[in-house]
């Protein structure tokens, strides 16, 4: 499975890194919680969460994540996007 299949199959809106759609995923991580998912997370995985600031790119970054589905209607902001792109 591909990032695209996931965006496809749930409507998602790509807000950065649209020239990664084609990032293999070989799991999920769902957490809120920063430290957890530095310790829980796989490299491939897509992590899902309602967080939306900085730092969920530089951990996604670290742990070389497929891609990042932000929940509960929080949109990332300016400096976020810059970051993730």
């Amino acid at each position: 499975m591909i990032v695209q299949d996931i965006v496809s199959a749930l409507s998602l809106q790509v807000v950065a890194g649209a020239d990664h759609l084609s990032n293999q995923v070989s799991g999920g991580y769902a957490s809120d919680l920063l430290s957890c998912v530095m310790a829980g997370a796989k490299a491939g995985d897509v992590w899902i969460t309602l967080q939306a600031h900085p730092n969920v790119v530089a951990i996604a970054d670290l742990l070389n994540l497929a891609a990042v589905v932000i929940t509960e209607g929080s949109q990332p902001n300016a400096e976020t996007v810059a970051r993730a792109e």
